[in-house]
């Protein structure tokens, strides 16, 4: 782990409320191959070529929707809200902006006024997020949570370079690439908002937003680029609303690893192929059987134990 160690640590730079900021000056790695970058903007990150975990998911989605996530523009400001809690709490990204309440309207305070819409819409040509009074508040406190958690804090001092933008090609493929960690170090570390992290909320989210394939797609990629496997993904998940749960957590248990190298291999595989041949098929364009609607398990009780009957 040394290897990700910085040489130099950073002093603490006050953002946003007194939320501490991310690393002044850090001493970069040495690089066997590929590209580590630090400082690269989020404009020019995703306007990149090169396959990335999100582009794997979309790919294993269906090639056509991977296709069409890629000819289309996103809109920027889709994750406002969780661009800005990693903003306070990573110290790097784009500066926020607050809205004056006095420019929105209704009782939902909605940016409709010509002044409103024209005060976001600057302050996103200048790079702003801009975020409503309410909303900015809130964002606050979950990043507060987050900073005064003691284990986060912990992962977060261990882990000073912030948003890494990484770029590699694959050995095996060729297929080049690419992909931005949250936060680095002796660790490799990715914060996450969410609207639940109670139960079993995480392990769906695990599941379900393929968290296991970005780790898989990070820790190739950085033994690629510095020689060296940085181990299990930390994950810091916060609450965006009250009371602004944090929780822990970390991917140690190899069968993730060794599920989303699969899975990685698959994607790679199926990009390298779709793109050699210039064809981007739905996921059930193909002739064949037509697949039935199981009947779900749960459902399945005799007549005398249906209520009501």
């Amino acid at each position: 782990a040394g290897r990700y160690h910085a040489a130099v640590r950073a002093p603490r730079r006050e953002r946003a409320a007194g939320l501490m900021g991310g690393p002044a000056e850090l001493v970069a790695p040495e690089v066997v191959s590929g590209r580590f970058e630090t400082g690269m903007s989020e404009d020019e990150y995703f306007s990149r070529p090169e396959l990335s975990a999100s582009g794997m998911k979309d790919l294993l989605r269906s090639p056509k929707y991977f296709r069409m996530q890629r000819s289309v523009h996103r809109a920027k400001k889709e994750f406002d809200e969780g661009h800005a809690i990693h903003s306070l709490v990573l110290g790097v990204g784009a500066p926020i902006k607050e809205i004056p309440d006095s420019l929105l309207s209704g009782e939902y305070r909605s940016v409709s006024s010509a002044e409103a819409k024209k005060f976001k819409a600057d302050a996103e040509a200048e790079g702003f997020t801009v975020l409503k009074p309410q909303q900015f508040a809130r964002i606050q406190r979950a990043a507060e949570s987050v900073l005064g958690n003691v284990k986060a804090r912990r992962l977060l001092d261990a882990a000073p370079f912030r948003e890494v933008s990484l770029f590699a090609a694959d050995p095996d493929s060729g297929v080049g690439l690419r992909g931005r960690v949250d936060a680095l170090g002796d660790l490799l570390l990715d914060v996450k908002s969410a609207a639940d992290i109670q139960g079993r909320a995480i392990d769906r989210a695990v599941l379900d937003r393929g968290y296991y394939l970005s780790a898989a797609v990070y820790r190739h990629l950085l033994t690629l680029i510095l020689g060296e496997d940085p181990g299990p993904m930390h994950l810091i998940f916060v609450e965006k609303e009250a009371p602004f749960e944090v929780a822990v957590r970390v991917l140690d248990d190899p069968a993730w690893q060794e599920y989303g190298l699969q899975q990685m291999r698959k994607a790679i595989d199926l990009f390298a192929s779709f793109n050699e041949f210039g064809v981007w098929p739905g996921a059930d364009d193909e002739d064949g059987p037509i697949r039935p609607i199981e009947f779900p398990a749960w459902l399945r009780v005799a007549p005398t134990e249906v209520e009501g009957f």
